[in-house]
């Protein structure tokens, strides 16, 4: 415990502490030259025994440097920076008020119109953060302050901010929010982009709107998430859409940017209802009824998963491939001669299709109750239909306009002929199996890393809760 040490030759006295987590520790403090409470962070203590510690504190003092270039009236700024005793320390601006998720949580969501302006201005912070090689990789209402007598929200907490190159594959920590945390962040090697700040926005304002933690990502094949506007029916369907396509467990199907999400949310006025929409079609989207349980206000722990993430990803590679033979097959199929335009047609009857619809994945729970035929007795009285007249058919004209024949090319693509699929090529199926075996053990690694973090969080809080009990005492 660092709490009542001087830093700097007595220039900040460590007053108490704010909060702690896996990567840092959070301290109100005091800066007696200008007689102003600060915000002191540094590493937690138990960095120093691990073999990379070094490492960690050059990463930390980077991160410090690039975080005092994002100057924006929603980022808390960085003041100063040292190292002391071999731990690094960030001295950060003192925000005044409340943190969102106690405002929301358990059971006070937001008006529509508050949550969006909330969210614009994260959104608006989360730009410059990214412009400057960084994620904040943290989005959640416990990271957000409302400034005290004021609507202006600050941006906190970049414990576990990260450096990104786009496009290319980089080691991510095990460190995690359930429920805000994009899946990508459960894999220890993944590629970095906007879009893992995307869906912790998107799951932040999910919250704003509900006053419920989402589903976790890793959770979510077999815990389908409820969406915004069946918790709030009076929700507008262009905010329902934005949540749920920021909140997209594939990466690659969420907007690439912050600026592109943020462009997705309406425009509401101010202090008005937002009118209810009708609800964009989704064929894929599945909707749990129920509500999740909350404590406190507090995230629950979630559940070891008993199904490793790549069986949510596989089908989908098989459904893409699935789709592909199908097409493949289609495209085989002998063409249907052409009706000569000089024949006589023969009376037939009409006959109405359906366009064809995209085939959803078969839901856990049914997502409204299937269509049940109407009783004998609500049937409508039959009507007698007329008797059928007969249809001559429109005899032959001479103006009709000949098909045009098709000549063959040299660039005409084979088509695959029906019933002859090509044969796998085993190296190629022994590789996918390899690496469908390696993403298994990153998943069972990232999980088994999570319950050790919560049974460490859960261990330093009983402690502090011991060390607050005995403060209370010596008063």
């Amino acid at each position: 415990m660092l709490v009542g040490k001087q830093l700097q030759n007595g220039k900040y006295t460590l007053a108490h502490e704010l909060g702690h987590g896996g990567f840092g520790i959070t301290y109100r403090a005091r800066l007696h030259s200008l007689e102003q409470t600060v915000v002191v962070k540094t590493l937690n203590d138990s960095f120093r025994k691990d073999p990379q510690f070094a490492q960690s504190q050059q990463q930390f003092q980077a991160e410090a440097k690039r975080l005092a270039l994002c100057v924006h009236p929603n980022i808390v700024r960085v003041l100063d920076f040292f190292v002391e005793d071999d731990l690094p320390f960030i001295v950060m601006e003192y925000v005044p008020g409340q943190t969102l998720d106690t405002l929301v949580l358990p059971d006070t969501p937001l008006p529509e119109v508050t949550a969006i302006h909330y969210t614009r201005q994260i959104g608006s912070a989360l730009k410059v953060v990214h412009q400057n090689g960084l994620l904040h990789r943290d989005v959640k209402p416990q990271n957000l302050i409302l400034r005290q007598g004021t609507d202006q929200v600050v941006l906190i907490d970049f414990g576990i901010a990260r450096e990104f190159s786009p496009g290319e594959t980089q080691t991510h920590t095990g460190l995690v929010s359930p429920g805000y945390a994009p899946i990508e962040q459960y894999l220890q090697q993944e590629k970095r982009s906007p879009t893992s700040d995307v869906y912790g926005l998107a799951a932040t304002l999910y919250t704003l709107l509900t006053a419920q933690v989402p589903v976790a990502s890793i959770l979510r094949e077999r815990q389908p998430l409820s969406v915004p506007r069946d918790l709030r029916p009076e929700l507008s369907a262009a905010t329902n859409q934005a949540v749920i396509r920021g909140m997209a467990v594939d990466s690659h199907n969420r907007p690439a940017s912050i600026d592109d999400w943020l462009k997705l949310l309406p425009i509401l006025p101010s202090g008005t209802t937002a009118l209810t929409g009708a609800t964009s079609q989704m064929a894929t989207l599945r909707v749990s009824p129920g509500r999740a349980s909350l404590s406190e206000g507090k995230p629950a722990i979630t559940p070891k998963v008993s199904r490793p993430i790549w069986q949510t990803w596989l089908p989908m590679g098989v459904a893409a491939l699935a789709t592909a033979a199908i097409i493949g097959a289609i495209l085989a199929r002998p063409q249907q001669p052409v009706p000569d335009p000089n024949a006589t047609a023969s009376p037939t009857t009409a006959t109405t299709t359906s366009p064809s619809s995209p085939t959803p994945v078969p839901p856990s729970q049914p997502t409204r109750p299937e269509a049940i035929p109407p009783r004998d007795s609500e049937l409508p009285s039959p009507v007698p239909s007329p008797s059928p007249s007969t249809v001559e058919p429109s005899p032959p004209t001479d103006d009709a306009i000949p098909l045009p024949e098709v000549e063959p090319t040299d660039n005409a693509i084979p088509l695959p002929e029906v019933g002859q699929p090509e044969p796998v090529n085993p190296q190629e199926a022994e590789q996918a199996q390899e690496a469908q075996k390696k993403t298994e053990e990153q998943i069972r690694e990232a999980q088994k890393k999570q319950e050790e973090q919560q049974r460490e969080d859960e261990k330093a809080a009983k402690e502090q809760e011991k060390d607050n009990a005995k403060g209370k005492g010596k008063d």
